[in-house]
């Protein structure tokens, strides 16, 4: 009887993973598409009422067909021939999806898929609020309910953690031993959370003198917010240059343009739209952007670059607002990309990691140093975003410092 009775419940343990792998897999890949917001967030919702609803439809049936005792009896110890057919049948779909996602879903959590041996953090420094730049939330919140949602226990919406770490490459050239780049992205400007938040990241980057600057996208998510971008990006200045790309949250705004010509202004070059060359000693780097599937706006250079020969003759770093894009990282052979859009997930749980994540991948690129083959690939957490809530997963501001190894 005991033995029985184990068995049932680890294979209803088994149908209740099978069921949440299979819609939270759902989810995250919804929003890995191009699909409009207003789409994928109805598909969100229909997702989301499914994975709850069915299991209170199956449980509902066999209720009704077995009454309690016989629902009971059925499960403790295990004789689900009783079930209906189409209980039967989901259960069995979700073991089996339990059990084909399961090894993979193991190999994607932080220890294994992380590119352990490629990066070293060298300085890590979290800002908790208040902070010693302020005394109350309200310095860093403007919304309510945003600022609400911050005072729940163990909650990071509003703090920071600003790091530096050492990525080793084992084909840098000499000219770029100790370059600095500073990564930022998913700035989110929404007008929630107050300028001296971001003044916390943008004056300590100032501070760490990097070399260049890359924001890869989310810059903005309403066009009230549009103003914030001057004072909290026209300060920033870096001796080779400052670039970006925008994200499927600045495309909310009815003219997603708008956020490159402010930026531009300011002196930030556009990678969605041009590459840019630069030289550091004697050697060529190309900065290259991606902002799909959200804009195509840099195809014909894009088209270009695969017909050039250059490859071999300069040092390619790409700026891509989704990890997503790390196998076109590799097609164009670039040596760095630099990536944002997952937000480390928004909740990590201890050793297992984050679970959703706006990615075709999944969560296995949710945040971190990754490599594919001679390309390495940063993801960061990003900055802010639009939910009032992060649990074991700080907003980031990285510094990365190239070396050799």
């Amino acid at each position: 009887m005991f033995v029985a009775l184990c068995q049932s419940i680890a294979i209803l343990l088994l149908i209740a993973i099978g069921h949440l792998g299979v819609w939270v897999a759902a989810y995250n890949r919804i929003n890995a598409t191009g699909f409009n917001r207003i789409a994928i967030k109805r598909i969100e919702i229909l997702i989301v009422l499914t994975c709850a609803f069915i299991p209170l439809v199956l449980i509902g049936i066999e209720l009704y067909r077995l009454g309690s005792d016989g629902l009971l009896k059925s499960l403790f110890p295990t004789d689900w021939s009783q079930w209906s057919l189409c209980t039967q049948v989901y259960c069995c779909l979700v073991i089996l999806g339990a059990f084909v996602m399961t090894p993979d879903w193991i190999l994607d959590r932080p220890f294994f898929a992380t590119a352990g041996k490629r990066f070293e953090v060298t300085q890590r420094h979290i800002v908790n609020h208040p902070s010693e730049n302020a005394t109350t939330l309200e310095d860093y919140i403007v919304n309510p309910s945003f600022r609400k949602m911050a005072r729940l226990p163990k909650n990071e919406v509003a703090s920071l953690e600003r790091n530096v770490k050492r990525l080793a490459l084992a084909d840098l050239p000499a000219d770029l031993e100790g370059l600095r780049i500073a990564h930022l992205s998913d700035i989110h400007l929404t007008g929630k959370m107050a300028t001296s938040y971001y003044r916390l990241v943008m004056d300590w980057v100032m501070a760490e003198k990097p070399d260049l600057i890359v924001v890869a996208g989310d810059i903005v998510d309403y066009a009230h917010a549009l103003p914030m971008i001057d004072s909290v990006f026209e300060q920033m200045e870096a001796p080779m240059g400052k670039y970006f790309v925008i994200g499927n949250h600045d495309r909310r705004l009815e003219t997603p343009t708008l956020v490159c010509e402010r930026m531009e202004s300011l002196a930030w070059v556009d990678l969605g739209r041009m590459d840019k060359v630069i030289t550091h000693g004697s050697t060529k780097i190309r900065l290259i952007g991606n902002e799909r599937p959200w804009f195509h706006r840099n195809a014909n250079a894009e088209r270009l670059r695969l017909q050039s020969s250059d490859s071999n003759r300069e040092w390619r770093i790409g700026l891509s607002h989704s990890p997503d894009q790390i196998r076109w990282g590799h097609q164009q052979a670039c040596k760095l990309l630099l990536c944002g859009h997952t937000h480390g997930g928004q909740i990590r749980f201890p050793v297992i990691g984050p679970v959703i994540s706006p990615s075709w991948y999944g969560s296995k690129y949710a945040s971190g140093v990754f490599e594919r083959q001679c390309t390495l690939m940063h993801v960061s957490r990003g900055v802010s975003g639009v939910h009032p809530f992060r649990w074991g997963c700080l907003p980031e501001a990285t510094i990365l410092e190239l070396s050799r190894q």
